[in-house]
């Protein structure tokens, strides 16, 4: 008796579900034998026994093929699996047995034959419909899918990927790479089969570029464990590990401790052991709910992620993404939720943000796609702003769910996760992104901080500014070998700077990729009395002693310079040959002055400050060329107390 009640029960609920049928008592069927069935795998599927109610429906229709509930609900069993080819049939057949019944559920068939990548019969349906004035497409997202669907599927972008070569791709699933700047490493996930449990073991594992090849170098043993481990971010040097974590099923992280039910953990890199360090709780960040595939910016100073909960409102999935910031201090600032260009009421997921520092890649199924999850990019403007994002388009984008995207320097290859080969098993494939959705190209600027004199790593501030003096990228340079790995626009002239307040400053010009050796060492000599600083970056007007209103950057250092620390400087005024001597020493002792006024701007006591102009007296190069002229025009900074 109980079983029957509860078997009862079941159908009762469950009639409120299955398409706002009604429960069983009222699905139309004149065959009892069917009548059965049906109320039989309305109960199986209440108990999570789908493929038996699905034997039964089977049942039902072979007594009664016009059983319009029973088409419905196998429908509707096959949507819950995402099997969108085997949803959209028994809806067909239901509404060809029943044409009265179809335009009530027209919106459903749309939906269905777009899911399985029928766009035109998805269009075809929706035209359909729009014939009829009493109907309007509740979906509108949607509507605006069906049509971007169709007109992607029709005008295709080249694309010819290409499963990696080497041994990094195995029977093994393998996914979410997180490659380094330098595009020749990488770390990747691989699940793995464990001994006594029912599902996977996911690991980080390190891999290399030999050639045209990838090889895997490494497991990441001092980071996986018996749990999860999962969606692998890394600082464009490889030198910063953040990660995700979850708890088990007994609730606990196991020798990690935890805030939420996943959350993001941080390793640095020891060059000393040639290894991770022991991982941290981003506590700042993670909350009691669900924080995920974290992206680092390649300077390692921004952290986009995904935090998932549940609205209290409405009990919905809350899927967006989150970016955190470092303070001075190096510390993880409050994470702030993007704005609604780029989260929507879906789902967004997998960041990654290029090393052009303004190119945001990630997946949504809130925005008109191909269907899933899609992959989009968006552009950060000077004032922070996003732009509305851009679909990266068929077959990038299919029918089914994308995921994993990694773009290289050049912002043309790039890199992601597919199991288009082997249904079931994510591979690491790689193709050229289109022009339209590639990201901006990048140069690297890697190099090694040390004493001069000593020629011990100094952990130095390292920085790429542009023009107006707008900070690109920034690191400090890793006290144990001064090493630094930072990216800039590879047109773009941009300007380099190294800063210590011990040291005296390194200042530099680069007009494009090619001014820079693949490795730059860049020596500081430690501020002591009787040094001389040589500015040959101090930006005057043409002929004059006014300081130019552009940025400033060796001045704004050296004001950061004797702002941090005590000493007394000489500032001396050189200019080249043309003019009378009178005239070059009158112009170089007011551009000292024009110097030392720019520093007590910013707070530099005029006391610690001693002006001399030299004129052309002291060139440093011949005044025949033009190229001699420009380096005998200096400023240069005696550090005198």
């Amino acid at each position: 008796m109980s079983k029957q009640f509860n078997k009862t029960k079941a159908i009762l609920i469950l009639g409120f579900i299955f398409f706002g049928l009604g429960n069983s008592s009222y699905a139309q069927s004149s065959k009892k034998r069917a009548l059965k069935s049906y109320e039989q795998a309305t109960y199986l599927y209440s108990q999570g026994r789908r493929d038996e109610a699905l034997v039964e429906l089977e049942s039902a229709l072979r007594v009664d093929p016009l059983f319009f509930e029973a088409y419905m609900l196998k429908s509707q069993i096959y949507e819950k699996r995402k099997d969108w080819d085997n949803a959209l049939v028994p809806l067909l057949r239901a509404t060809e047995a029943h044409p009265d019944k179809r335009q009530k559920w027209l919106e459903s068939l749309i939906r269905l034959s777009y899911r399985a990548g029928r766009y035109d019969e998805a269009f075809d349906a929706m035209q359909e419909g729009y014939t009829n004035s009493d109907w309007s497409m509740k979906d509108q997202l949607l509507n605006q899918s069906v049509r971007f669907a169709k007109m992607a599927f029709e005008s295709p972008t080249e694309l010819d990927p290409s499963a990696l070569g080497g041994d990094v791709n195995t029977d093994d699933p393998e996914y979410y790479p997180a490659l380094f700047a330098s595009g020749d490493r990488m770390i990747f996930t691989r699940e793995l089969d464990y001994p006594g449990r029912s599902f996977g073991q996911e690991d980080f594992y390190e891999a290399e570029r030999v050639g045209e090849v990838w090889q895997t170098v490494r497991p990441i043993a001092e980071i996986n464990t018996t749990r999860n481990e999962g969606a692998p971010s890394i600082r464009g040097d490889g030198r910063l590990l953040v990660f995700t974590a979850c708890a088990g099923v007994d609730g606990s992280y196991g020798n990690r401790s935890g805030e939420g039910s996943c959350d993001l953990f941080q390793s640095n890199f020891n060059v000393k052991t040639s290894a991770y360090n022991e991982a941290i709780n981003l506590s700042q960040l993670n909350s009691t709910s669900w924080e995920s595939q974290p992206a680092l910016s390649a300077d390692g100073q921004q952290l986009y992620f995904v935090r998932a909960f549940r609205s209290k409102e409405s009990n919905e999935l809350v899927q967006d993404i989150y970016i955190s910031e470092r303070n001075e201090a190096g510390l993880w600032m409050q994470p702030s939720r993007l704005s609604d260009v780029i989260n929507t009421a879906g789902r967004e997921e997998n960041p990654f943000l290029h090393s052009d520092g303004v190119s945001l890649y990630f997946a949504s199924d809130g925005l008109p796609g191909m269907g899933g999850m899609d992959l989009y990019v968006s552009r950060k403007s000077e004032d922070g702003s996003w732009s509305t994002p851009e679909n990266l388009g068929y077959p990038i984008n299919t029918s089914g769910d994308e995921n994993s995207l990694q773009v290289f320097a050049d912002g043309r290859h790039a890199i992601f996760a597919t199991d288009r080969e082997e249904p079931g098993n994510l591979d690491l494939w790689e193709f050229e992104l289109p022009e339209a959705v590639s990201a901006n190209a990048v140069a690297l600027w890697q190099g090694g901080v040390f004493d001069s004199k000593t020629r011990t790593p100094v952990s130095a501030r390292v920085q790429v500014l542009n023009k107006a003096g707008v900070i690109l990228s920034t690191q400090r340079s890793n006290p144990d070998d001064g090493q630094f790995t930072l990216s800039y626009s590879n047109e773009e002239e941009v300007i380099v700077q190294v800063e210590h307040p011990d040291f005296a400053f390194f200042s530099t010009t680069l007009q494009g990729a090619s001014e820079l050796d693949s490795f730059v060492p860049i020596p500081l000599e430690r501020l002591r009395v009787g040094m001389t600083m040589t500015l040959r970056d101090v930006r005057f007007e043409k002929s004059s002693a006014d300081l130019a209103d552009s940025f400033q950057p060796e001045l704004e250092q050296l004001a950061k310079t004797m702002l941090q620390s005590e000493i007394r400087i000489e500032i001396i005024g050189h200019t080249d040959g043309d003019g009378s001597f009178e005239n070059n020493m009158i112009l170089s002792r007011q551009r000292a002055e024009s110097v030392a006024d720019f520093l007590e701007k910013r707070g530099v006591d005029r006391t610690r400050m001693e002006l001399l102009g030299l004129g052309a007296s002291v060139p440093i190069q011949s005044n025949d060329t033009d190229e001699g002229k420009a380096m005998n025009r200096r400023t240069e900074i005696v550090v005198i107390n």
